[in-house]
């Protein structure tokens, strides 16, 4: 007479504990990929936000959504930064991660040649325009405003030590030429809202662009935005998307490869 023969209990054990192991690895490895898209996403998110902003310069048409008819748009304003939101943005996310691009707008009248943002400086160049009704004036940013917030969490960083990439980014048309020229700020950027605000608290309006090109805080220069995903995990690289020195059009915005990013772990950018 026969027995039939089952499993003993070490062979139950070690068949729950490959099994286990098997699903642990294929859990990771599926989250890992929805990872790693997630941040790829976000990259190619900011490329194409960038050059979207360039698409809309170079292809500006002036009319009266410059906010008054004998003003023309000259290009766009982006802030990195900013402490206060417009109030034209619905969005709730006010961290210190967010974008913001506003038009620059100026007079319309006869200028010599020279320097882009002398001339700007003489046509009294603004991302903000004065709105007059029977009672009062107000004050309101100039044309459509844009906001960005890079996707799945990422965070834009600068190049030497990973902090959130503070500064501003001027892309405007030559007044005269049409060319189009890329100024660079970093470190600090421009409050646009903040001087809105004061102004509605009757502490007048100072043209915050005016200012700053006066003060020269612009320069024409490489930028390496380093995108680094939330959590920071340790199968990722920081991704550097560049605008190159010189940027004239969309193409100007890349993803660096790794072996040229200035945005290695432990290493100091350009």
């Amino acid at each position: 007479m026969s027995r039939k023969k089952g499993f003993t209990l070490i062979e139950v054990a070690i068949f729950l504990v490959i099994t286990g192991a098997l699903f642990v690895a294929v859990t990771v490895g599926v989250q890992n990929s929805i990872s790693q898209q997630r941040f790829n996403d976000s990259v190619q998110s900011f490329v194409d936000f960038l050059r979207n902003v360039y698409s809309e310069v170079t292809n500006v048409e002036n009319n009266e959504s410059a906010g008054r008819s004998e003003k023309a748009i000259y290009g766009k304003l982006i802030t990195f930064g900013e402490t206060s939101k417009p109030s034209e943005v619905e969005s709730s996310d006010a961290r210190m991660n967010s974008i913001y691009v506003y038009t620059v707008i100026g007079d319309i009248k006869d200028i010599s040649n020279g320097n882009t943002l002398d001339l700007l400086n003489a046509l009294n160049a603004d991302v903000v325009v004065e709105t007059k009704d029977e009672n009062s004036s107000s004050f309101k940013p100039a044309g459509l405003i844009e906001s960005y917030v890079p996707r799945w969490s990422a965070q834009i960083e600068n190049t030497n030590n990973f902090e959130p990439f503070i500064g501003a980014i001027l892309i405007v048309r030559h007044p005269k030429s049409g060319t189009v020229y890329t100024y660079v700020k970093k470190g600090s950027t421009i409050e646009v809202n903040d001087a809105i605000n004061k102004s509605k608290n009757g502490n007048g309006y100072s043209n915050v662009l005016i200012d700053h090109l006066k003060k020269e805080s612009f320069k024409i220069e490489t930028v390496d935005f380093c995108v680094n995903p939330e959590g920071d995990q340790p199968f990722y690289n920081r991704r550097d998307v560049r605008i190159k020195l010189g940027a004239r059009n969309a193409s100007a915005v890349n993803i660096v490869s790794d072996e040229d990013s200035a945005c290695r772990e432990g290493e100091e950018g350009a």
